[in-house]
């Protein structure tokens, strides 16, 4: 068969991009022709390998425009049609881009598009920009994205999946990256690239300082590079001493970079824009941990955050910390420099020449059964929540490690609070999660969240079931995801109206996604019931971190409750009660203070604890002012929370119950409630008359339950034996392992 004639149009020849051209050169089947713009750039100092394929060098015609490029190239035309190639394949949008993918739509040929860009690299582009992109994009045959942040920009712009490839960047082939892993590492810290602004070198020099103090030692680093800020640097870097040494290294040779590498025990990339980052590829090749910042392409593609690097915002302290912390811990950093070297194995010339040819013979027809690249995506899961409350942090932690170990990448996208639930200062903070303002309409009834380009692309999105939430419904309609997940109650159990018109959409959109992710067993069952798949549910058993609560009460003596109670006119021995949670109308204040008062009646010496903050405080406080024997002690944190759950005998919340049952599990402190239909879905994990008592929702069953119960040790030790048992099951490590065990299931359900 005659071999596919195929033409790649590009600016200049590259050192990451010429071995792949090499090899891809050499595939049977493929007879390459490579047209550069131009020789070189004027900021460009690279030697470059033999190019060992047809090239063709035009006039290197280019205009400057804001520090880039722009290469116009009229020649290229008569080069393609004096070719006649089966495929074109462009590497950006420069006007002799168009002009090639022009030629392609006007002679029949088939169009390859290939990038280097990224959904993040891109976000600033005009409309009209992005209008163009979509118009070339939906006339090519094939797409070639360089990483796994371009895959998702083609996918962004409607291009299928299955006519998506990979051809990655790499670092140079040919130098010895081995015997780099085996250098000296005499060298604390190194900074490699072009010394302009962008590449923020004044950042990395700061870092050294700040390290150097942080340690009390000499800190050494070296600079590779040049530009026009060197002579900047070198009068920062010359202030640093005696603490700094900095050498400047000045250009250095595609074959020597191995040998500075190796000398490096960290590398430092706090770029502010770079749509990829090759320098890190040559850092790991040779075993360097990498501190980068998120505004390179390689940020947690290729550099993983806790996994072979760190990926921190432009913050020097905390760059400083990181960079103290892995030096001062040996094992740590053996441990991300042998993950360094096994990621990158996969970023390499020969898999970016296979995926290269991959889209070729297929944009050629001429595809095999079998793609010729191994190379194997990371599927990329985007949670969306409108805010972060603290209690949620361990378990995205613990849910974004569980993935990473399967392959899979985790993106957290979160917003910020109503004014009115920033006054309870329950936000939680998380580094390596993506903002995304919530903009609160028709005073809070609607919020307008759009994730930016954190979701485009992604496999699958995660959204909270709340009708208010606006981005929901582009989800499920205009901007639908590969894949969309529902995660929630299955209804507002709360509400006054279930059966008004916000509960009735809630009903019908239960069935507009792909996969449901059940707070507990009781939402799963509303959402099968509402005909929804069940083999498409998994129940998360909702819980957060108890580790904390549990090793505190265990760690209470009998003599620090006496004394706590004594403190509090509590003889030993009496009977307590202990209420512990928000005090607003749900939990039913009113009722359990007319309970208590009728409990008291009953069983002798009773006292009742109310551990708690929130708008009816001031109605349990005239109730301790009126009855001695009520306490009120507001709210209650950390090991003083765990004395109060430890001097009581049950927990009564005659109101809504939800996360707070886990306090009652984790101390051992039976809880008895009602059955109101206030409560949460978390009232699942209740076994009335096995771990608690759930009474009819009258007061005389409440009361006769916790009556019975206070005079009864026997069957509140029992009770308390299984609310034990029931704490190891709903833990933050079991609801992080079913999420990422629902999420893979989910990932392998068709995509769109």
């Amino acid at each position: 068969m005659t071999p596919l004639r195929v033409a790649i149009v590009t600016n200049i020849p590259a050192p990451y991009r010429v071995p792949v051209f090499n090899r891809l050169s050499q595939i049977d089947g493929i007879d390459l022709t490579v047209f550069y713009a131009a020789r070189t750039e004027p900021d460009r100092q690279w030697d470059l390998p033999p190019l060992a394929y047809r090239h063709v060098f035009m006039n290197g015609q280019m205009v400057t425009r804001a520090g880039r490029f722009i290469h116009h190239n009229p020649a290229v035309w008569n080069e393609l049609v004096r070719l006649s190639p089966d495929v074109v394949v462009t590497t950006g949008y420069n006007p002799t881009h168009l002009l090639a993918s022009f030629y392609s739509l006007l002679y029949g040929k088939r169009h390859v598009v290939m990038t280097d860009g990224t959904a993040n690299s891109e976000q600033g582009l005009s409309l009209g920009h992005r209008l163009l992109r979509k118009q070339i994009m939906g006339r090519s045959a094939a797409g070639v994205a360089a990483s796994h942040g371009g895959w998702r920009l083609l996918r962004s712009y409607g291009m299928p999946a299955d006519r998506l490839h990979f051809s990655p960047l790499c670092a140079n082939p040919d130098a010895d990256w081995q015997a780099a892993a085996d250098g000296p590492r005499d060298l604390d810290l190194l900074f490699s690239g072009r010394l302009v602004a962008l590449k923020n070198g004044d950042f990395a020099l700061r870092v050294a300082d700040g390290l150097a103090r942080r340690l009390g030692r000499e800190v050494r680093m070296a600079v590779l590079g040049d530009g026009p800020l060197r002579g900047d640097l070198q009068a920062q870097a010359a202030a640093l001493r005696p603490s700094v040494q900095v050498e400047f290294a000045g250009h250095v040779s595609q074959q020597a970079l191995p040998g500075w590498f190796g000398r490096a025990r960290l590398f430092v990339f706090p770029t502010r824009w770079d749509p990829w980052g090759v320098v890190a590829n040559e850092a790991m090749e040779a075993g360097t941990p990498v501190l980068v910042s998120p505004h390179a392409g390689v940020a947690e593609d290729l550099v993983r955050d806790g996994q072979n690097g760190c990926v921190l915002p432009l913050d020097e302290p905390r760059w400083v910390e990181a960079a103290a912390a892995l030096l001062q811990a040996p094992a740590e950093w053996q441990r991300m420099a042998d993950n360094a070297r096994q990621t990158v194995a996969a970023y390499r010339a020969d898999a970016a020449a296979a995926g290269l040819a991959d889209a070729v013979l297929q944009a050629g027809g001429r595809a095999g059964a079998a793609r010729l690249s191994t190379f194997v995506r990371r599927p990329r899961v985007v949670c969306v929540q409108r805010r972060l409350p603290h209690y949620r942090v361990a378990l995205f932690e613990g849910l974004r490690q569980r993935l990473t170990e399967d392959g899979i990448e985790f993106v957290l996208v979160h917003g910020q609070p109503t004014p009115a639930e920033a006054t309870k200062n329950d936000s939680g903070q998380m580094d390596w999660a993506h903002p995304a303002p919530s903009h609160y309409l028709a005073g809070g009834n609607l919020v307008w969240q759009p994730p930016g380009p954190s979701a485009l692309g992604a496999d699958l999105v995660i959204v909270t079931q709340e009708n208010r939430l606006l981005w929901n419904i582009m989800a499920m309609t205009l901007q639908r995801p590969a894949r969309l997940a529902y995660w929630g109650h299955g209804r507002n159990f709360q509400s006054a109206r279930p059966d008004g018109l916000r509960e009735r959409v809630k009903r019908r959109m239960i069935t507009s996604v792909d996969w449901w992710f059940a707070y507990t067993e009781l939402s799963a069952r509303l959402v099968t019931e509402s005909g929804f798949p069940a083999d498409r549910v998994t129940t998360l058993d909702n819980a957060v971190d108890t580790h904390s609560l549990a090793a505190q009460c265990q760690g209470i003596t009998a003599a620090e409750t006496e004394t706590f109670l004594s403190g509090l006119g509590i003889e030993p021995g009496a009977p307590v009660g202990l209420f512990i949670g928000s005090l607003y109308p749900d939990k039913r204040i009113g009722f359990l203070l007319q309970a208590a008062q009728a409990i008291r009646q009953r069983v002798p010496g009773f006292r009742l604890l109310v551990v708690g903050s929130g708008p009816l405080a001031g109605e349990v406080r005239a109730a301790a002012a009126q009855w001695p024997w009520v306490h009120a002690l507001g709210a209650r944190t950390g090991r003083d929370k765990a004395l109060c759950l430890r001097s009581a005998q049950l927990m009564l919340n005659p109101g809504l119950v939800g996360l707070g049952i886990l306090d009652s599990f984790v101390s051992g402190v039976p809880m008895v409630t009602t059955d109101c239909h206030l409560h949460s879905p978390e009232v699942a994990y209740l076994r009335s008359g096995v771990n608690g008592v759930m009474t009819e929702n009258t007061l005389d069953a409440f009361v006769d339950a916790c009556s019975r119960l206070l005079g009864s040790p026997e069957e509140r030790a029992r009770l308390a034996v299984a609310a034990l048992a029931d704490a190891s099951r709903y833990t933050i490590e079991n609801m992080a392992e079913r999420f990422a065990t629902g999420i893979s299931a989910a990932l392998r359900l068709p995509g769109r």
